[in-house]
């Protein structure tokens, strides 16, 4: 495709570990068959993770362009686990280009009942501080039901800094107690309305260097509970009004050790996290101290199941193949800026 390409380096999604799997040097292949595995260990609050990514891709159209061309439609597994929790259910993704995607996910859900989880109050009023659901482990549930999943992310590139923006709506759906009319969700931290919707999103200002194996930089979280005043605050209490949204922010790094296309165990990436709370009813100094941030590190890898062609490089042409420079067709002038027909 012609484009210019002092145009591209301000807009095209770099490789890293938390990108679309995009290949380094080629685009997709049409058919592709990929995983994402990430583990997870956090503080503040306490949780153990694994979330899991398999799926099968199609290419919708070919391009050179790194705006355009790692473009795809995708369908598969997404399978998410922790010590209290299982979430398994099927997934689709949409990429029309190389710098958004759209996806969405419905899960099976089945708590345990260990690790005091999971529990449900009488409304968003209620007091689901750690303390709190410590005190109150005799109501723990080993409950079952579904949760689904609308997400839309971007990710950019200006020349060293890498812009990402990953937004989510989650709709969970437990069969509870009578009477409770929200739960504690320990994946997103909140007071999750049953049967309702709670928005989080990820924003990422990072540095991407040294071939593209290190970020560094920071991160800012939000997430907000979107109650329905008919249905998820408890008519009984005496305060019928709840601020549960959240704020954090801090620095995030992550190292990837090796960049492969096509390799089945691809981009071994160790990253931490570290995030003070702005705002959190119960981690700003009413339940834990403000000064306590949430700590996290992780291991993610991504690959591919099927074998992927290596892009043909450039060979130089022989002397006997180089064009004869009289039968070069002239090429017309351009306006500043503006590629001309012949441009890559």
């Amino acid at each position: 495709m012609l484009i210019n390409r002092a145009v591209v380096v301000a807009v095209f999604i770099s490789s890293s570990f938390a990108s679309a799997q995009m290949l380094q040097d080629q685009g997709p292949p049409l058919h592709r068959v990929v995983h994402r595995n990430t583990f997870a260990l956090r503080y503040n609050p306490l949780g153990l993770l694994y979330d899991g990514r398999f799926m099968y891709r199609l290419r919708l159209y070919e391009s050179d362009s790194k705006v355009l061309r790692d473009n795809y439609l995708g369908i598969g597994v997404a399978p998410t686990a922790s010590p209290a929790f299982l979430r398994i259910g099927p997934y689709v993704e949409f990429s029309p280009l190389t710098l958004l995607n759209f996806w969405a996910m419905v899960q099976f859900v089945q708590y345990f009942g260990s690790f005091d989880l999971a529990q449900g109050f009488t409304g968003a009023q209620s007091n689901f501080s750690d303390s709190a659901i410590k005190a109150n482990r005799d109501s723990r549930l080993a409950v079952n039901g579904w949760e689904l999943t609308i997400g839309a992310s971007f990710q950019a590139k200006v020349a060293f800094m890498l812009i990402r923006s990953q937004a989510r709506l989650i709709n969970g759906n437990l069969a509870l107690r009578a009477g409770d009319r929200i739960y504690y969700d320990q994946f997103y931290d909140v007071g999750a309305p049953n049967r309702g919707w709670t928005f989080t999103n990820d924003a990422d200002l990072l540095y991407q260097g040294l071939e593209n194996k290190l970020i560094a930089g920071a991160r800012y979280t939000m997430t907000i509970p979107l109650y329905d005043p008919t249905r998820h605050f408890d008519p009984d209490a005496a305060e019928q009004s709840a601020d549960n949204g959240l704020h954090r922010i801090g620095p995030f790094v992550g190292y990837t050790f090796k960049i492969e296309d096509g390799a089945a165990f691809n981009t071994p990436t160790v990253f931490i996290l570290v995030q003070w709370w702005l705002k959190h009813r119960f981690r700003t100094g009413a339940d834990t101290p403000t000064a306590l941030p949430l700590m996290g590190i992780g291991f993610q890898m991504t690959g591919d199941f099927l074998s992927i062609k290596p892009a043909a490089k450039p060979t130089e042409p022989t002397e006997a193949a180089k064009p004869v420079e009289a039968s070069k067709p002239a090429e017309a002038p351009t306006e500043p800026g503006k590629p001309s027909e012949t441009s890559n």
